[in-house]
């Protein structure tokens, strides 16, 4: 009787009979994938995408380039696994059979794959679109009630490459003193060098250092133009449109961008879009419209936190009808009873309005009448308020208390109206619980991009390409959601 084997074979001491052909590579891979897989789910979405429009941009002369479709598969799978990095991207197609699976053993370098990111973005947002859509295909209606918030993200830019117009000509005049030097050194070398037709190392060092500096002086003079012409007080000249904010709860400031996305009460992101513009109060409407033409549906109601609040953006809901949960900076307060303090007793919600004879009573009893009407625009403020004068200041004994100026003035916006009942709706138990549902939709998207996936910081530069590489990340928290919601890879190829 032979003696059993305690070990099971080493198979790399065995010889193949047959070497596998890619197509046997692939079916033994996709046996082996789990049929709910995300890697599955991406494969028949990007498969179910129109890529004409990509596939039109190239050429038959050349050497035969990698199908789109395959390199969209690469993008989206990456995307929602946390792999934004071209040269991680060209290591797990060699490494990880799930992205051997999307590629179908092919192996692009980080180059195509970076190249392939840039030239397609305006296709990209088409396709966040097209993903969006599917979802309603697939038999999702729930998209008039959304929830809105946004985040900062860094830019692809160091803060020290952000300066003033003072800053930008100090460096240059530096820049101009260097170039000088170098000119000075690379004339005295030619004199002393013997062989004539030899360039030396040195030579060779010289030139790199001059084309370095000449490239950021014109880079600098460049940047300079537009500071000037476009009256910018401090631009970053890594990437000139990002903008200076916090990011990331630092307190420090950087360059960065604002994302904003909006989500469905399932957490299915409707919008998602990058601004420059640190404060949210003025991208209320344009993720409400947004939604609604990605989703060709109406929004019917819809929550945000207090960055969002503003007198504007309670009349665009009004006049929209949409139903609203978005407190203005003040709630909290507002809420705590902060203003009924005797400290705050002559805040101007403590004097209380007589509709009959348009005016309003302080808390010590005086009347403040009806001035006048101010509704003028300026850079920095839009006028649309009343203005009411107190009548009995002057012989009140809590007039200090009250103002510094000789007659107490209430400026009251036009639309006072609508953040009164905005306030006395969140107050309810309806409108508490509603309002307080949005951290639990809205705010974990960011969480995983930023916590999940470590996305702290953009990869690529430029407004545009930033708004493109966010579409990405929005993509494939859309892609794991759909497998969230039920939805499986066989109903997505059977649509």
């Amino acid at each position: 009787m032979s003696q059993m084997e305690k070990f099971k074979p080493l198979r790399e001491a065995v010889k193949p009979m047959i070497e596998l052909s890619i197509e046997s590579r692939l079916a033994e891979i996709e046996g082996r994938i789990p049929k709910d897989h995300l890697c599955l789910m991406v494969k028949e979405l990007v498969f179910s995408l129109d890529s004409s429009e990509i596939e039109s941009e190239y050429s038959f002369d050349g050497q035969k380039s990698y199908h789109p479709k395959l390199l969209l598969c690469l993008l989206f799978y990456g995307y929602s696994s946390g792999v934004r990095s071209s040269r991680k991207l060209e290591s797990k197609c060699i490494s990880n059979d799930f992205y051997k699976y999307l590629m179908q053993y092919y192996t692009p370098d980080h180059r195509t794959i970076s190249d392939f990111r840039k030239d397609n973005l305006e296709a990209i947002n088409n396709y966040f679109v097209s993903i969006l859509r599917i979802f309603e295909k697939l038999g999702y209606k729930k998209v008039g009630k959304i929830y809105i918030d946004g985040t900062k993200i860094k830019a692809n830019a160091s803060a020290k490459r952000t300066k003033t117009v003072e800053g930008f000509e100090k460096w240059l005049s530096l820049l101009e003193e260097e170039i000088a030097v170098i000119l000075q050194e690379a004339e005295a070398i030619d004199q002393l060098e013997d062989e004539r037709f030899k360039i030396s190392q040195e030579q060779k060092d010289l030139v790199k250092k001059l084309s370095n500096r000449t490239y950021l002086k014109n880079k600098i003079a460049s940047a300079l133009n537009q500071m000037k012409e476009e009256d910018i007080k401090k631009l970053n000249l890594t990437d000139v449109t990002a903008a200076n904010m916090k990011a990331g709860g630092s307190k420090d400031i950087r360059p960065g961008y604002n994302c904003q996305a909006a989500s469905t009460v399932e957490g299915v992101i409707t919008a998602g879009e990058v601004v420059t513009e640190g404060n949210d109060r003025h991208q209320l409407e344009p993720m409400i419209e947004k939604t609604e033409s990605n989703t060709e549906k109406e929004v019917e109601e819809v929550g945000a936190d207090c960055g969002y609040g503003s007198y504007d953006n309670y009349e665009y809901l009004d006049k929209k009808g949409i139903d609203g949960y978005v407190p203005d900076q003040y709630f909290t307060q507002y809420k705590s009873g902060e203003y009924e303090k005797e400290e705050n007793r002559y805040h101007y919600t403590n004097f209380t309005y007589d509709e009959s004879t348009d005016s309003y009573i302080c808390p010590e009893g005086h009347r403040l009448v009806y001035w006048k009407t101010r509704t003028n625009k300026t850079k920095t403020r839009n006028w649309n308020h009343k203005v009411y004068k107190g009548k009995e200041c002057e012989s009140c004994s809590k007039r200090s208390l009250c103002t510094k100026a000789k007659r107490r003035e209430l400026l009251i916006d036009m639309r006072e109206p609508l953040l009164v009942a905005m306030r006395e709706k969140l107050m309810s138990e309806e409108g508490h619980l509603k309002y307080f549902m949005r951290q639990y939709i809205i705010e974990p998207i960011f969480g995983h991009f930023k916590h999940n996936l470590g996305y702290r910081a953009f990869l690529l530069r430029g407004l545009e390409k930033v708004n493109g590489e966010f579409k990405l990340m929005c993509i494939g928290w859309n892609i794991k959601k759909m497998l969230k919601l039920g939805f499986t890879p066989e109903m997505v190829k059977n649509l």
